[in-house]
């Protein structure tokens, strides 16, 4: 009997080519990406030479402002805003306006499409420092030509090099002497580095350079336990002892230096 052969047949996998719609849609959308990055790049170019042509147009000046006139500062600017969005000097302006009196810190920046933002904070003046410069909150000394409103300001006085510390130390008494009710309105550091204080009372202290808060802080002692009810009558008292005070009278008392009783 005869048998068949067999035969195995090899069968070739077949490759599927894309069709001429798919590389059609492919190449559309790569034209379109590419006419869109064209597009987007020729607008930059053309707004940058618009930009380039168009000199700054505005310069803007806020702040919390009691004491910078605007338009001096807009004035003062006019010589240095020069050139465009991108070639304008914001550190020449910066330099600017920072050399204006009552100015303490100055930000600038750039404002589309042409303009200038200057923000300013001023000085903030605590109290003033002799007959006419005034203190800031940061202990700097100033000068300003014009000075309204500052009357009602502490007066400080000392050396100018010993500004900060005054400042320091005319907060701290001012702290104590608050919860007692009284402020004060003149304070002066010596040569000799004693301190004067003249109270909104109308009292006047003195008190050296050694231990000089605890010495105040014996003070609110003694006045809250023994002097509170004599205080109409207070002129002055002398805080530079050791263990105890001297007081002046308006009229005066029979009583010996005030001891603390403690």
């Amino acid at each position: 009997m005869m048998q068949a052969s067999r035969r195995t047949v090899a069968t070739e996998a077949s490759i599927a080519l894309p069709g001429w719609g798919a590389v059609l849609r492919h190449a559309s959308t790569l034209l379109l990406l590419l006419a869109a990055g064209v597009f987007v790049f020729g607008l930059v170019r053309t707004a940058q030479q618009w930009l380039l042509r168009t000199p700054i147009a505005s310069v803007q000046v806020d702040g919390a402002l009691h004491h910078v006139d605007k338009r001096a500062i807009a004035e003062r600017l006019a010589p240095v805003v020069t050139g465009n969005y991108f070639s304008v000097d914001l550190v020449a302006i910066h330099d600017v306006v920072s050399a204006t009196e009552w100015v303490d810190e100055v930000r600038v920046s750039r404002r589309w499409p042409d303009g200038v933002r200057v923000h300013i904070r001023e000085k903030q003046p605590v109290a003033r420092w002799g007959q006419q410069g005034l203190i800031s909150s940061r202990g700097e000394l100033f000068a300003p030509s014009v000075a309204e409103g500052v009357d009602g300001l502490p007066v400080l006085f000392g050396p100018a090099s010993k500004s900060m510390h005054v400042m320091e130390q005319y907060r701290a008494m001012n702290t104590i002497l608050r919860s007692l009710g009284m402020t004060i309105v003149e304070l002066e550091l010596t040569e000799r580095m004693s301190w004067f204080l003249r109270l909104d009372n109308g009292i006047r202290l003195v008190i050296d350079q050694v231990d000089t808060i605890e010495k105040l802080q014996r003070f609110a002692y003694l006045y809250e336990r023994q002097l509170k009810p004599d205080a109409g009558n207070i002129a002055s008292i002398d805080l530079r002892y050791r263990n105890g005070v001297a007081v002046g009278w308006k009229v005066q008392k029979n009583m010996k230096n005030i001891t603390p009783s403690v």
